[in-house]
Formats: structure tokens, sequence, C-alpha cells
């Protein structure tokens, strides 16, 4: 592999220097730059991950690297709030609205 396809490290190098070139230097903010950094090297750090995948979609290999990193190092809450984007406890979600199918009449109420 390499020769006529990028390997999935060769193509997130690619991506993550224009990323840099195209976004990382116009943030003027050194928090910006820093959780820009972040995020960088938490797509780095799942490489191995990412080419395990078959995927060949290599933004989606990318942002669930992100993702399951920035998970990781977000601390719990010890405020003893519930997090926000948690159902509330004891309440089941709300039922999704059947879709019809293409064609298929609007149901009379």
């Amino acid at each position: 592999m390499g020769r006529t396809v990028p390997t999935y490290r060769l193509a997130l190098d690619e991506m993550l220097l224009r990323w840099e070139r195209e976004f990382g230097r116009s943030l003027t903010d050194p928090a910006d730059r820093e959780a820009f950094r972040r995020v960088i090297l938490g797509a780095r750090r799942y490489i191995p991950q990412g080419t395990q995948m078959s995927s060949g979609d290599l933004l989606e290999r990318l942002l669930l690297s992100v993702l399951v990193d920035l998970n990781r190092r977000t601390p719990p809450r010890t405020d003893g709030l519930r997090d926000p984007a948690a159902p509330p406890a004891g309440d089941l979600p709300a039922a999704a609205p059947r879709l019809r199918p293409l064609g298929e009449p609007p149901a009379e109420r």
C-alpha cells in the first residue's frame, strides 16, 4: 500500500498541514491556538485505530479520533450537576414520529 493510494497516516498528515496553513495560522488568541494544537494531537493519537477502519473516508476517521480524544480528556462533572446532554433521570425519550414510505398518503387524524 502507499504506491497508488496514500496510507491513512500520509493522508492525515496532508490534511492536518492544510488545516494548519488555512485555519491554524489565523488563530490569534493563545488559548485558541492551544486548543487547535490539542485537536491536532488528538487526531494523531489514534492513527493505529484509524488505519484499522475499513471506511475510506478520511474525515470520518479523523473526526472520530478527535471526538474520542476530547471525550477522554474531558473530566467528569464533580459539582453535583447532571450533564446537560444526558436525558432527565426517569424520563424516556419521546418516540420518533413514524416515517411514511414515499408515495404513501398522510394518515388521517
